[in-house]
């Protein structure tokens, strides 16, 4: 199949948000060792290799929203994760796509003819992308329903 278009995330924010994160606590922790009275260097290196414990974690996060990426295909819209394919649902099924919120998190809903789930395919990191992308699938389906 003939990939029409490819939406990659936009993280720059994200990844700049966990830089602080680290920044933050790592500066408090220092202070609170300090204030404590028990700032020694072997506590504080012991501190700063948990600490890698959260920027490895941090690291594979971002891998992870890096590696992910919406195409638009012929005949389907697909949102991909590590190079696999996630979800995919082909233009002609799609009855309704909605932008809402599960859990506190945007998501866009892909209401589908041939299921009775929606399909939930992340707002965030693609929010600059949505708009073209409904217009997209309103321009290959007639027939959708696209609502705010």
């Amino acid at each position: 199949m003939k990939v029409i278009k490819t939406y990659y995330p936009k993280v720059r924010a994200i990844e700049l948000f966990m830089f602080l994160v680290y920044g933050i606590v790592v500066c408090f922790g220092t202070f609170l060792l300090w204030v404590k009275g028990d700032l020694s260097f072997e506590r504080w290196r012991n501190f700063m290799l948990i600490g890698l414990i959260y920027v490895s974690f941090c690291i594979f996060l971002s891998f992870c929203i890096r590696t992910q990426r919406i195409e638009l295909t012929e005949y389907r819209i697909e949102h991909k994760l590590l190079g696999l394919s996630c979800r995919s649902v082909a233009f002609s099924s799609v009855k309704k796509v909605m932008f809402g919120k599960v859990n506190g998190s945007p998501v866009v809903a892909i209401i589908n003819g041939n299921m009775e789930k929606p399909i939930f395919v992340p707002y965030l990191p693609f929010e600059k992308d949505w708009e073209e992308i409904s217009s997209f699938i309103k321009e290959r389906n007639q027939k959708v329903i696209i609502s705010m």
